[in-house]
């Protein structure tokens, strides 16, 4: 190599190194994360209940407590717990998986899109400390799934819009058939492991085939051909989950704010919302940037078609944000929290790309050292509302997400049980006791639910169902992020109908989980509180109803 490029070839390997240093920031706070084998929160006990329990068959069509997931991905699931056991780190090695591999694709994805590799570290590293994607890289559900595979589709999608060079180095038309045997593979197959994939494939595939068309490199025919088989089975995965959803009435009920539903007149009111929601909680934005930092992935849409090599590429970036929101309008996906946050790899590389065409406009006008450290400054304040500092991830992923611990509280109670105790959980917790109740050995026939009554009226004396009153003591055990009546801490809810017959002799708090102790006989010195009346009915396995008929009262 002549000595001229030994300086240049050097940049290009610290460049080089830069991007693979984030990627690695990444994927060292996601195994810390997963290594501390946190306990299930209750979003991942609702699906871990049914796959602990249900049959292969049975967990293919609809699961309990209006849980969805793609059946591939249960599958996954299912196989890599049959071979390293049910606890919580071997549950999170496929969403683990899935997100470093996410960090490593998105490097690879901003480098075909930017000419200084180094401003490619800044979607990977927006990515390796954004507290929401890190968070679900460590649990066991599958929205880094989601991610990874919408990122390897526009990956895939690049690929076959460049096309690759024969001996000679010219381009010899079209991609090579191994990039394409993938891409129509992974369209087809895809989608029974990802929603998120299932929304975004037909656009994404429609994109690349009407390019190739139009360069005259395939035939309308010969697409047709091609994408037969892989449109039938995205429109088989996309029938069946939105089956399977429909089963599911709460579903839709919970994300309704998400979807644009109800009254015409509050169209922008919810467009605000959606769009501030996506840029404060995928994104990391502070709020009152959360709509005004939008410019910057659309100036890099600008950056990225201006420029000849990726002019055909570019729009495939927003194709999955575009596709969300658009289902979001019509009411059929929800578009907010994790469920959208395979849109957010394509959004934050348009971010290098604005920030690369900065330092090339800034060295076309200024091209000296000035020029190089405008760019920088600008490249660094970009990055810092990518970077999330450690101090405040740590906080985030300590206190904002998974805080419920049922397993701490659980092997308290397991531990001082006796015969002829008693354990009742808030109706909302009740995911807890099928999962880690099980796991220590509870008597599940003596573990009972409190369920909200249609008479709200405050009174004291509610009656009580036989199964309780003749128990020589009873637990409590609620979380309070689930609450029993709106607006009323279940800690409070549970147990003030016992107070005019029972005495709390026990009180503790287990992260977010609150453990109560009652023995009969009032209190001498406590007037017992008017309080709204519970139903009970026993826990009982995975599949039963939500809302059960209520035991018999004395």
């Amino acid at each position: 190599m002549p000595r001229s490029q030994h300086p240049r070839a050097r940049v290009g390997l610290v460049e080089e190194l830069v991007v693979w240093a984030a990627a690695l920031v990444g994927i060292v706070i996601r195994v810390g994360l997963w290594w501390q084998g946190r306990a299930f929160w209750r979003d991942e006990l609702a699906l871990v209940q049914s796959l602990d329990t249900y049959p292969l068959a049975k967990l293919l069509g609809p699961l309990s407590d209006t849980q969805s997931a793609p059946q591939g991905w249960l599958l996954l699931e299912r196989l890599v717990t049959t071979a390293f056991g049910t606890g919580e780190r071997a549950y999170r090695v496929v969403p683990l998986l899935a997100g470093c591999a996410t960090l490593v694709l998105v490097a690879l994805l901003a480098r075909k899109f930017v000419r200084r590799t180094w401003t490619a570290a800044i979607p990977v590293l927006a990515l390796a400390t954004l507290p929401q994607l890190v968070f679900y890289s460590a649990q066991a559900k599958q929205y880094t799934t989601d991610m990874l595979l919408v990122t390897a589709l526009l990956l895939l999608a690049v690929g076959m819009l460049r096309p690759t060079r024969g001996p000679d180095g010219e381009p010899d038309g079209g991609p090579s058939r191994r990039r394409e045997l993938a891409w129509y593979v992974l369209i087809a197959v895809g989608p029974w492991f990802s929603n998120g994939l299932t929304l975004a494939a037909p656009l994404i595939a429609v994109w690349v085939g009407f390019v190739q068309w139009r360069r005259g490199e395939r035939s309308l025919a010969g697409l047709v051909a091609r994408l037969a088989v892989p449109g039938v089975s995205v429109l088989l995965a996309a029938l069946w989950a939105r089956h399977l959803t429909s089963l599911a009435p709460d579903f839709e009920l919970y994300w309704m704010p998400f979807m644009r539903t109800g009254d015409g007149g509050r169209f922008w009111h919810w467009t605000r919302f959606v769009w501030e929601d996506f840029g404060i909680r995928e994104l990391g934005f502070d709020r009152p940037w959360a709509l005004v930092l939008f410019v910057v992935p659309a100036v890099g849409l600008v950056v990225a078609c201006l420029r000849r090599w990726s002019r055909s590429a570019a729009p495939l970036l927003l194709v999955p944000l575009v596709v969300a929101y658009g289902f979001a309008l019509v009411g059929m996906y929800p578009f907010g929290r994790r469920l959208v946050l395979f849109c957010v790899p394509g959004v934050l590389v348009l971010v290098s790309v604005a920030a690369d065409g900065l330092v090339s406009l800034v060295r076309r006008v200024a091209p000296s050292w000035t020029a190089q450290v405008a760019g920088l400054a600008g490249v660094l304040a970009l990055g810092s509302v990518a970077w999330t500092t450690p101090v405040s991830l740590d906080q985030a992923l300590r206190y904002q997400y998974g805080v419920d611990d049922y397993r701490v509280a659980l092997q308290f109670v397991k531990s001082r049980w006796k015969p002829g105790d008693v354990l009742v959980v808030g109706n909302g917790d009740r995911v807890a006791f099928r999962v880690y109740g099980r796991r220590l050995g509870l008597p599940a026939d003596r573990a009972y639910r409190a369920l909200r009554v249609h008479d709200e009226t405050r009174r004291i004396g509610c009656p009580l169902p036989r199964a309780l009153t003749s128990a020589d003591r009873i637990w409590l055990l609620t979380g309070d992020r689930v609450s029993i009546y709106e607006e009323e801490r279940s800690r409070y809810t549970v147990i003030a109908p016992f107070l005019d017959r029972y005495r709390r002799v026990y009180f503790a708090d287990k992260g977010h989980v609150t453990i109560q102790v009652l023995l009969p006989g009032a209190a001498a010195t406590v007037d017992p509180p008017r309080a709204r009346c519970l139903g009970f009915a026993p826990v009982g396995p995975a599949g039963t109803p939500a809302r059960p008929p209520a035991l018999p009262v004395e």
